[in-house]
This record gives C-alpha cells, sequence and structure tokens, in this order.
C-alpha cells in the first residue's frame, strides 16, 4: 500500500513537473497577488544572502522558525530554497540539461517530503500540503523572482519521465534513510 501510495505521489509531482506552464497558468496568478503584497521584500533575484549559504536570509530565517521542532522538513525545505535560488539566478545561456538536473533535484525534495507526511500518516496532512504552496510564495516573493522562475520552467523541455519499479524502490529507501539519518542520526550511524 505504501510503495502504491509513493508511486502516486511520485506520478503526481512528475506530471505537475511537466506540465506546459504557459496552459496552466492559474498557480501564476496566486503567486502575482502574493508577490504584490509583499512590499518589504527586496526587489533584487538575489536578495540578502549574508552568511553566503546560498539561501537568502528572509527565507532561511522563515524556515529556521516555522520547521524549528521538525529537523526533516527544515533541511527539506533549506535544501529546496537553496535549489530554487540557483534557478531563479542561473545565466541565460545555461544549457537546458543543467536545468532539468535543478528541476528533478527540487522535485526529489518535494516528492520525499511527501511521501515521509504520508508514510507517517501526519494528522493535517493537507495543511502540510499547503505548507508547500506558502513556502514557495516566500520564496518567489517579487514579481522579478516569480518572472524568472516562470521563464526558467518554460525553458524546460516537455518531457514524460518514466519511473519503474527499481528507481521507485531506490529513491523511497534513499527518502526513507535520510529521515532516519536526520530525524535520529544515532540509530542511522549504527546501521
Amino acid at each position: 500500500m505504501k510503495k502504491l501510495l509513493f508511486m502516486t505521489i511520485v506520478s503526481i509531482s512528475v506530471s505537475a513537473s511537466i506540465v506546459n506552464i504557459e496552459k496552466n497558468s492559474g498557480w501564476i496568478e496566486d503567486f502575482k497577488v502574493l508577490a504584490a503584497l509583499n512590499i518589504n521584500a527586496n526587489e533584487t533575484i538575489q536578495g540578502l544572502d549574508t552568511n553566503n549559504n546560498g539561501i537568502r536570509d528572509d527565507v532561511e530565517n522563515y524556515i529556521q522558525k516555522k520547521y524549528k521542532d521538525d529537523p526533516f522538513q527544515k533541511r527539506l525545505f533549506l535544501e529546496a530554497s537553496k535549489t530554487i535560488q540557483k534557478i531563479l539566478t542561473l545565466p541565460k545561456d545555461t544549457p537546458v540539461k543543467d536545468k532539468v538536473e535543478l528541476d528533478n533535484r527540487l522535485l526529489k525534495i518535494y516528492t520525499c517530503r511527501d511521501y515521509m507526511l504520508y508514510k507517517l500518516d501526519v494528522k493535517d496532512i493537507d495543511k502540510q500540503l499547503k505548507e508547500k504552496f506558502i513556502f514557495k510564495s516566500r520564496v518567489l516573493n517579487t514579481n522579478e523572482r516569480l518572472r524568472a522562475y516562470i521563464e526558467y520552467k518554460k525553458a524546460l523541455p516537455f518531457y514524460e519521465e518514466k519511473l519503474d519499479d527499481v528507481a521507485l524502490e531506490k529513491d523511497r529507501l534513499s527518502c526513507e534513510r535520510l529521515y532516519q539519518k536526520i530525524t535520529n542520526p544515532d540509530i542511522a550511524s549504527s546501521k
């Protein structure tokens, strides 16, 4: 049952990532409204990153506070924000294969998070799934950042990734090991 659920989450995530962005722009309007409300944001794509870790300070502070008691989600959202920041600041001449690699990395982060939420039977799963949208709205919180993200998504080729059972099982086990390592490092290191 859990394997089927994981496969469904992966399929949904992959399908969502390959949708032609110009034909399905409802989410764009939601982000535009949120960006317009954020009048105090640093308008540059780079923003402020005083510790030079690849994560904007405003996003890092939000994640540190929001997930202070949830090291797994904190780690994944920090990774996701670093990946999105790379995406936003890619040079125009970045090869498509590098863009696809970043997109796949982001997809794996989100899929692992969602899989573990379902596997652990998190009670407020709907609220937790909405948190991903809230997180992205904080990362894409200006018109310039949103525009850069949309342009990046438009540059991705339309593809349908075929994941076989072996690849899905490998991703599932990798995600579970990561969860163990983050939430219980003593057990993870004794294996």
